[in-house]
Order: C-alpha cells, then structure tokens, then sequence
C-alpha cells in the first residue's frame, strides 16, 4: 500500500492463481500482510477523522460563544439608545411643560396689562376730550382777541400820518403791512411748534438717560456678581455635559470597534469552518472509497479461500 500528498491510498492486490500448495500458501501469506496494512491505514484514517470531528465542534462552541457575546453587546446598545432616547424625552417634556407654565403666566400677565391698557386708554380719552375742549374755547377767545387786534390796529393805521411826508397811509400800504404781519406770525408759530417739539424730544432723552444710568447703578451694584456667579455655574455645568459626551463618544466608539473585530473573527471562523467541511467531505469521500476496495477485496479473499479448501 501507497499514500500520496492528497491523501489518496492506492492497494495493490496481487492475482492468485491455481497451483501448488506452496505457491498457494505463500501468496495467502502476501494476502494476509497486504490486508493488515490496509486495515492499519483505515485506523489512522479513522483517528484523523476524529480529530477533525473534535476540531469542528470546537469550532462551533466557539462560534456559539462569539454569536452569544454580540448578542449581548447588541442588547447592551439598544438598552443604551433606549435609555438615552428616554431621558431626551423626559427632558423635552420637562421644557414642554416649563414652557406652557410660562406660558399661562404671560397670558395672564397679557391679560392684567391689556386691561390696565384699556384703563388708561379710557381716562386719557377722558382728558383728552376735556383738553379739546378747553382748545376750542381758547381758540375761539384767541381769535376773537386777534380780529378785535387786527381791526384796532387798522383803525390807528388809519388815523396815523407819516412822519416824513406828514400824510396818512393808505389802505393799500395797511394791507402790505398787515401781510407782512400776517406772513412773520405763521413763521413765529412754526418755529414755536418746532421749539416744543424739541423740548419734549430734550425732555424724552434725559428720561432714558436718567433710566439707564439708575440701571446700570443698579447692576453694578447688585445683580452684577450675582449673574457673574450664575455665568461660573452655567460654564461648569456646559463643562460636565461635554465631558460626559466625550466620554458617552468613546464608550461608543471601543464598542464598534469590538463588534467590529468579532465580526471579523466570525467571519473568519466561518471561512476557517467551511474550509475543514471541505476537508472533512474530502476525507470522508477517500474513506468511502477505501471501504469500498476492502469490502471488494474481503470478498476476493474469501473467494480465494473457498476456492483453495475446495482444491
């Protein structure tokens, strides 16, 4: 018997043929020696196949452990999402519900203000339709005054003479003067008007300023280092949140790359496996085939023997 690199066992069985009993005892005894060897290469094939068969399932406990292990990492990271996804919500529903509170309060904040709104609106209306009032009174005084001026003043007009040609005015030099007049008092209400308005316009912006300085007085002395200490406090906890972060990034980053690494060794247990089923398909495809030629030679040999005990 031969064994090659591919494992391939070729036995040779001599041919026997009728003589003498010598000759027929000594290739019984060439028989016999050829078949304990092929009987002696079928336990070293069979010992290799267990080996193989132990190696297969120990490959697949391992796969077992490794699938086992990326379940629960996957477990693991839904559990964390889940979490996460939850305190994301508890959280936007906490600022859902400070926002409705806040909400309601500035309605009814809106509300008192609208009504105080249509208070004042009520008493100025009041006032201002006094004011008006009183306007007109004064205005109709005003102008009674003014036409009872204006015909004063034609009346001197008339009766004046001119100190150089010592003749009196005429109607048509009057009205000349009464234009004039007439145009330098429109000029003199504008410029009032303009004066008032920026008076009030003066008075307007000393009032903010006067505001602004008591603010900033105020400030400074009170509310400054507080909201100081409430800038530190947001600073350190802005801190915290982007470290936790940082941290939450990195758990999350070993933890891909462990899926990804078993991953790959599954891959390659996989590969590793499917190449020992070949292997194992291979031998036992040999094995198939060596039981098959000692099945046919135990044959030939039995025939043989019956044919010697009959000769």
């Amino acid at each position: 018997a031969a064994v090659d690199g591919s494992q391939t066992i070729a036995l040779e069985v001599p041919t026997l043929r009728p003589g003498t009993p010598e000759r027929e005892e000594e290739g019984r005894e060439v028989g016999e020696d050829q078949l304990g060897g092929v009987v002696e290469e079928e336990e070293v094939i069979e010992i290799d196949r267990d080996e193989l068969i132990r190696l297969y399932q120990e490959e697949l406990v391992e796969k077992d452990r490794l699938t086992l292990m990326n379940n629960q990492l996957q477990h693991r990271l839904a559990e964390y999402f889940k979490r996460k996804k939850a305190d994301e919500r508890q959280e936007v529903e906490k600022s859902v519900t400070d926002q409705e509170q806040r909400y309601v309060k500035c309605l009814g904040a809106l509300e008192e203000h609208e009504m105080e709104l249509n208070r004042l609106r009520d008493t100025y209306d009041a006032i201002l339709a006094d004011a008006e009032e009183k306007r007109q009174e004064k205005q109709a005084r005003v102008a009674e005054a003014a036409k009872e001026f204006a015909e004063f003043k034609q009346q001197v007009a008339l009766a004046s003479v001119n100190s150089r040609s010592g003749r009196q005015m005429s109607e048509k030099e009057i009205e000349q003067y009464e234009a004039m007049e007439e145009k330098k008092e429109k000029e003199v209400v504008l410029v009032r008007l303009e004066n008032i308005r920026l008076r009030h316009k003066m008075k307007k912006k000393e009032t903010q300023l006067k505001q602004k300085e008591e603010l900033a007085e105020g400030l400074h002395l009170i509310d400054f280092e507080q909201l100081k200490i409430e800038n530190t406090t947001y600073g350190e906890k802005i801190e915290e949140r982007n470290e936790d972060l940082m941290k939450l990034r990195k758990k999350i980053m070993n933890t891909v790359q462990v899926l990804t690494h078993l991953k790959e060794k599954l891959q390659f247990v996989q590969a590793e496996n499917a190449e020992k089923r070949k292997e194992l398909e291979q031998v036992d495809t040999v094995l198939s085939k060596k039981r098959d030629l000692l099945s046919r030679t135990k044959q030939a040999r039995d025939a043989l023997r019956i044919e010697n005990v009959r000769l």
